[in-house]
């Protein structure tokens, strides 16, 4: 779909819709395929923890309250 939409023969959206994705997404993997080859198309935010991750000790705290006083009472 690049090599098409770079000879013109496709426009940007439509080669985008081909691929199943918009206009502005398909131009992101596009500049990122320009800027670092292949490796620009791989997704960096893969095997990094999340930000909003709630930290252990407070999920195991939710989870002995939860056990004591909800799942107690049924």
């Amino acid at each position: 779909m690049l090599r098409r939409w770079e000879g013109g023969d496709l426009p940007m959206t439509e080669a985008g819709e081909l691929l199943g994705m918009s206009e502005r997404q398909f131009r992101r993997y596009r500049d990122g395929y320009e800027e670092a080859g292949e490796a620009g198309l791989l997704d960096r935010r893969l095997g990094k923890i999340s930000t909003r991750r709630v930290p252990a000790e407070a999920f195991e705290e939710m989870l002995e309250l939860y056990s004591h006083r909800y799942l107690a009472g049924t």
